[in-house]
């Protein structure tokens, strides 16, 4: 086992609540979501709860340079893990910081919409009163015709975000450990 899966691992345990995985998403979960992104329409990306970044790779190919990925992250260990990682990378942003702030960032930034927002928030750990606000956020703040890609173990938040967003399409990508559901939903 590498260095990378042992420091993911170790991290996982100390924050399972904030994490919501043991192990890090594998390359056909990290394709999965990432081909929900039409690189064209994407001008401005917000990944939520990247994690070390594993999935934050994948976005980063489906964008173009004139492209913003906004990054917010809870957990201080692999907030200086994207750091390093992403250091060079003029399109990212990196805000250590609860996505239920995002809206103050936003205005700070300038930024009127986002056209894609992609979580790795573990929902189903946090207080349904916390998810709902993060995710109507999201809702309030993509552009229409925009995209949320949510990924999940368990299809115990699916009827939760059919509710937040009127229409949900999952994707079940069975060569993950354990298999994943890729959920999009469209702001119509």
């Amino acid at each position: 086992m590498g260095q990378q899966r042992l420091d993911f691992l170790r991290e996982s345990f100390r924050n399972l609540r904030s994490t919501g995985s043991v192990a890090p998403s594998s390359r056909f979960l990290c394709r999965a979501i990432a081909e929900k992104i039409d690189p064209l329409r994407a001008k401005v990306v917000v990944e939520l709860g990247p994690g070390d970044g594993v999935i934050t790779h994948f976005i980063l190919k489906r964008l173009q340079p004139d492209a913003l990925l906004l990054i917010f992250e809870i957990n201080e260990a692999f907030v200086k893990k994207l750091h390093v990682a992403f250091q060079h990378d003029k399109r990212v942003v990196i805000i250590y910081d609860s996505a239920e702030n995002m809206g103050r960032y936003f205005d700070e930034m300038g930024i009127k919409q986002v056209d894609y927002f992609i979580s790795g928030i573990p929902f189903i750990m946090l207080p349904e009163v916390l998810a709902e606000r993060i995710t109507s956020a999201c809702l309030h703040w993509l552009a229409v015709g925009g995209r949320f890609v949510q990924f999940h173990y368990f299809p115990l938040m699916l009827h939760f975000y059919k509710r937040i967003f009127g229409n949900m399409d999952v994707d079940v990508v069975p060569l993950n450990i354990p298999p994943a559901l890729v959920v999009c939903c469209e702001k119509r």
